[in-house]
């Protein structure tokens, strides 16, 4: 359907994005603000393409809403030079003012170049924003991918459950998904200072913690190289880390002062997943959707939640409660972590709720006392923090907890291996692994604790220092 003014509004974003991007790629000064190490492998794939009009031509960045996404657009736009056309298009913004959807953008595109998509004979890049907004978004980027090989599309969606959730198995294989996680601390210090992180230190980590064959060749292998992480440690305030756990996860705090303004940025990133994202994907009477935050609120003071205690508290049905918590998780607010077994009838000791990065915890946190906050929570912080961490660097493993009284806080599971991991602040004795071990069985065990690097051959088990886990 042809639309002038959606024509005119096409014509306004090819003249005057690169203007409208440059903001959020350079400060005030014009000087580039540091890449986050995922733009470099998107960099890869857009040259790829660019070269040898190489796979995949379709890349969709799923991601909370707040980790940058929109950024990387403009990053990948603007580093595009030469004989390239390139659109940039916040689906939310054209959707909205025009009640269109996609095939009716591309059509009138088309109809603004004078020519088809299938007759274009040069690469053509979209870079489309919040994608999700149409709800058939995934149909659309199929019929692109077989219209042309000339053209590339990079586009976000701010849940990744959710988008997945609407592909088949013929749209998956022309889709690439990228997830767009948190922000894990050596970048939050590339980010922040401009800190070099080690070299390859993120994979020989994940490769030594995870994927050793026990606890002695765990911790041989990190004494190898001790003496690097201590060197990078040795300028970093020991206020850092504290800092980094309240609102470092988000890369867009980094540029915030005010601690205050970070945590309502923080609140406003929630606000707009329960009421633009959720209620896009749920059917919630407004009254349910009000009592989400609560449910969060209450979340942020406990970690096991009892479906029936929690819907007597704030007067729903279970089944509304288990929707809700699906909504949040499926959102990528929060990650569940079912107790040990769960799959088995007699385990009915309910799941732990994690807050998909502690700053969102620390947010909610901070409505209710100002004093002392940190100290209070760090532990379940810290928790947050390592269940972030494990899901954004094990895609094929499955995490569960000890739900016995004094168990371990994770047990990390594949096929082949099982691995118990405890964290804690200070000290940290070997009880609860060898309370879970008795049940588990695992590999080896793992404590990630301020204590030093440590080895005990007696429980298969390595005191991990929890500066070493931050550098993953």
């Amino acid at each position: 359907m042809k639309n002038k003014e959606l024509q005119k509004y096409i014509q306004t974003q090819i003249s005057q994005s690169k203007k409208r991007l440059e903001s959020l790629s350079f400060n005030s000064e014009g000087k580039s603000f540091f890449r986050r190490n995922i733009f470099y492998n998107l960099n890869d794939l857009l040259n790829d393409f660019l070269k040898k009009r190489g796979e995949p031509r379709i890349v969709v960045m799923p991601g909370l809403r707040g980790m940058g996404k929109t950024t990387l657009l403009a990053q990948l736009y603007l580093s595009l030079e030469g004989d390239v056309d390139k659109l940039y298009l916040s689906v939310e913004e054209a959707i909205k003012r025009f009640d269109v959807d996609l095939w009716d953008i591309i059509e009138n595109y088309e109809e603004l170049m004078g020519r088809h998509i299938e007759q274009i004979d040069k690469p053509l890049i979209f870079f489309l924003d919040e994608i999700h907004y149409d709800k058939k978004w995934a149909f659309f980027l199929k019929s692109m991918y077989d219209r042309s090989r000339n053209v590339m599309i990079f586009c976000t969606g701010s849940s990744a459950l959710l988008l997945k959730e609407q592909i088949n198995a013929d749209i998956a294989r022309r889709v690439y998904f990228l997830d767009i996680n948190p922000v894990h601390f050596s970048e939050y210090m590339l980010l922040k200072y401009g800190k070099t992180p080690i070299k390859n230190i993120n994979e020989d980590l994940k490769n030594i913690i995870f994927f050793s064959k026990n606890a002695k060749e765990v911790f041989d292998e990190l004494k190898k190289i001790e003496s690097k992480i201590k060197k990078y440690w040795l300028d970093i305030d020991k206020f850092e880390f504290e800092k980094y756990v309240k609102f470092g996860t988000f890369p867009f705090t980094l540029r915030i002062e005010n601690d205050s303004i970070a945590i309502n940025f923080i609140s406003q990133i929630i606000s707009k997943v329960i009421y633009a994202d959720i209620s896009q994907f749920y059917n919630f009477e407004v009254e349910t959707l009000n009592r989400i935050d609560r449910v969060l609120y209450l979340i942020s003071d406990t970690l096991g939640v009892s479906i029936l205690k929690l819907s007597e508290a704030l007067e729903i049905k279970p089944d509304t409660l288990r929707l809700i918590l699906k909504s949040l998780e499926t959102s990528g607010i929060v990650s569940r972590v079912s107790p040990f077994g769960a799959h088995f009838k007699q385990v009915k000791k309910p799941s732990k709720y994690l807050f998909s990065t502690p700053s969102l915890r620390f947010s909610y946190l901070s409505s209710k006392e100002s004093i002392g906050l940190f100290e209070n929570y760090k532990g379940s912080l810290l928790e947050d923090m390592i269940c972030m961490y494990l899901n954004s660097i094990l895609k094929n493993f499955s995490l569960s907890y000890d739900s016995r009284e004094g168990g371990a806080d994770f047990i990390i599971s594949n096929l082949n291996r099982k691995i118990i991991l405890e964290a804690s602040f200070g000290e940290k004795s070997y009880r609860q692994i060898v309370e879970t071990s008795k049940r588990v069985k695992p590999s080896y065990n793992l404590i990630i604790s301020s204590n030093d690097l440590e080895y005990s051959e007696e429980l298969n088990a390595v005191k991990v220092p929890l500066k070493y886990f931050l550098l993953m």
